[in-house]
């Protein structure tokens, strides 16, 4: 091929968007919020919602199971994994979406403060008082009262909702001391970088992470001794960087052990070059954030009781047997499906979990999860589907070589240039891994986007190759493709 003909670019295929997070289908107060904080944050609600989900799943683990038969229930702890390069505002959405929980913990923290205090000064005194028994070698009927005395005592702990980077050992004994239950909330991905054994020589413990998921017991060892969780449940939301993605669905060990399959991922669009500065609150729109702090709160407030069990309306079950049928179909061995089931096959058990949560922001335990909330969970439940089909560059949904193409074409503008390196390529598209970009560049090549130019050896640099790329004339000069 020679570009000096003007040859036309063949065009790329139909890609099918991912349709944006369905923020109607929401509870009022929390659809009001998200919309609330993607306009002063200027995102798109994908990420707001992602975040939302993950708060109110630190809000209601561990508070009831919902269930489908009396063989199968699930837990209300969702895993979600919010992707985004820098300067997206993570850190702003997470405030806004955390902060309600933070403020729950100090206050209540501040307010059993001295009963935390008590609780600490009687146990050192039994343990002082126990060992100075043992030591002075009294009467075993004495040391036997105070250790029961010292079995006795209620520990009372500060509360602790939310984590962030912690390793597997640190991670069960905040759960010990809270119930069994943590949130691991955080606007970065350093997490995974502990999880996966980069600070502790490469060994890898992902027995609580696995078990947190659906409350089976684990037992963690530990330089101190031994941690007993009976019903460990553990919500993580992670708005992390496109690598830490990468790396997080390549990892052996999460893909092999189940850890990635587990996780929600939202891979929200950006607003960068779009976003404007927000003085002050949206028109009516002041109470907001009070209605949705009032909802985390009241949330926070109910009682923990892994033994109740929210029940589905007949409509609410029917929908979710017809959900499980069709995806159950297409994961047939020549179904769309089949090459994804890792992900899909946890779908159904996913959707009933995130009905769990909507329903409890308007209803009670007591309370039947209606048809309409069933519904609205599986609408929710299919984009995070089309996210994942994206995520995983499916059929269809693969925009990666027009993403690269874009990325090129505004360099290629802003620097007047008609010959791209591949470094350069590759800084450009930062985000995306080398197996990615060359593919990438397969399909824009043979399309005659791109013509790949034979490789230049640089001998005053060790022999490096440098392999650039010339780009096609009818894309610089205007010319509709």
């Amino acid at each position: 091929m020679n570009f000096s003909s003007n040859t036309a670019p063949l065009p790329l295929k139909n890609i099918t968007r991912p349709p944006p997070f369905p923020t109607e289908s929401l509870p009022p107060v929390v659809r009001d919020f998200i919309k609330f904080t993607a306009e002063t944050a200027q995102v798109y609600p994908d990420m707001v919602a992602s975040a939302v989900l993950a708060a109110l799943s630190v809000c209601l683990q561990g508070k009831a199971k919902i269930r489908f038969s009396p063989f199968w229930a699930e837990e209300l702890n969702l895993y979600v994994l919010i992707t985004a390069p820098p300067g997206e505002r993570k850190s702003a959405v997470f405030s806004a979406v955390t902060t309600p929980i933070h403020n729950y913990v100090t206050e209540y923290n501040e307010k059993h403060l001295i009963d935390v205090q008590s609780y600490r000064n009687n146990k050192k005194l039994l343990e002082v008082k126990l060992n100075k028994a043992i030591d002075k070698g009294s009467d075993m009927n004495e040391i036997r009262t105070i250790q029961e005395e010292l079995n006795l005592l209620r520990p009372v702990k500060e509360m602790k909702l939310i984590t962030t980077d912690v390793t597997a050992e640190a991670l069960a004994s905040i759960m010990y001391d809270n119930n069994g239950n943590m949130g691991i909330l955080s606007p970065e991905g350093g997490v995974f970088d502990v999880i996966s054994g980069m600070y502790s020589n490469n060994v890898t413990n992902l027995n609580i992470f696995l078990s947190g998921y659906d409350g089976e017991p684990v037992k963690i060892d530990r330089k101190s001794g031994s941690v007993m969780l009976a019903h460990p449940l553990l919500t993580f939301g992670i708005c992390a960087q496109p690598q830490v993605l990468n790396n997080v669905i390549s990892n052996p060990n999460f893909i092999g052990k189940g850890l990635a399959q587990r996780f929600l991922f939202c891979l929200p669009d950006s607003l960068i070059g779009q976003r404007k500065l927000i003085q002050d609150y949206p028109k009516n729109s002041h109470t907001i954030p009070q209605n949705y702090e009032k909802l985390i709160r009241r949330l926070l407030e109910m009682p923990l009781n892994k033994d109740t069990c929210l029940e589905l309306t007949c409509a609410a079950a029917d929908n979710l047997e017809r959900f499980s049928d069709k995806i159950e179909a297409q994961m047939a061995d020549n179904g769309a499906l089949a090459e994804y089931r890792e992900f899909f096959g946890k779908l159904a058990g996913k959707t009933l979990r995130i009905a769990g949560l909507l329903h409890l922001c308007e209803y009670t335990v007591s309370d039947c999860v209606s048809g309409r909330t069933m519904n609205a969970a599986i609408e929710i439940a299919e984009y995070f589907g089309k996210q994942y089909l994206k995520m995983m560059c499916a059929d269809n949904y693969d925009d990666t070589p027009q993403y690269v193409l874009e990325k090129i074409l505004a360099k290629a503008h802003r620097e007047n240039i008609t010959v791209i390196s591949l470094r350069d390529i590759k800084r450009a598209v930062r985000r995306l891994s080398a197996e990615q970009v060359s593919d990438a560049l397969d399909v824009l090549t043979e399309k005659h986007y791109l013509k790949r130019l034979p490789v230049i050896l640089n001998g005053s640099a060790g022999n490096r190759r440098k392999e650039s790329y010339e780009i096609n004339p009818c894309l610089l000069n205007g010319q509709t493709i």
